[in-house]
């Protein structure tokens, strides 16, 4: 299955702390952190597991791809997602629901500050969701499994806008008085 277009993203995941709320032996957060998706966590205790995502500083957030694949995790195969964003644990607050259908590969979860959960984000509110705290609670699995089995994760970022003499032209005599600080 390929990946789905990044061209105009940055991955932030890296700037992150990432925390589970369970792991089974072996099969911890830093397998869901690795570019290969035959590795995987796998949780291990209550729903809803968690995935927690703290970045030091307010970040923009415009995706999120899960990596879930029906045919290879059967009843581990997250079914139903809430993703919640916040300053920190107390203040969380839902910005999408998502409900996975049969999952295989990359799913892409676009977020959005001004969409309520349960809405679908359109081009037209197309803002990012600013957090210091992100969080992914998979509420249920298909065929109400109780462990779950995540082989990925991947948190964007909007690309910043590359500014060049071409397309911002402030050469007007006004604005290159005030270009210097004396």
């Amino acid at each position: 299955m390929s990946e789905p277009d990044s061209s105009n993203l940055r991955d932030v995941g890296a700037l992150a702390s990432w925390a589970v709320s369970s792991a089974k032996p072996g099969y911890g957060v830093e397998h869901m952190r690795d570019p290969d998706t035959a590795t995987l966590w796998q949780s291990e205790g209550a729903q809803p597991h968690l995935v927690n995502i703290q970045f030091p500083k307010k970040q923009a957030i415009s995706q999120v791809w899960v990596y879930a694949d029906i045919g290879q995790d059967d009843s581990y195969t997250p079914h139903k997602l809430s993703i919640r964003a916040g300053t920190y644990h107390g203040d969380l607050h839902e910005v999408r629901w998502v409900e996975l259908g049969q999952p295989k590969g990359w799913q892409v979860v676009r977020l959005s500050a001004s969409v309520r959960p349960g809405e679908e984000p359109s081009d037209l509110k197309d803002d990012p969701v600013r957090a210091h705290l992100l969080q992914i609670a998979i509420i249920s699995n298909h065929m109400n499994g109780k462990d779950t089995h995540v082989r990925g994760i991947r948190v964007f970022a909007p690309r910043p806008l590359d500014l060049d003499d071409d397309v911002m032209p402030f050469r007007t005599v006004a604005f290159t008085q005030h270009e210097t600080i004396r």
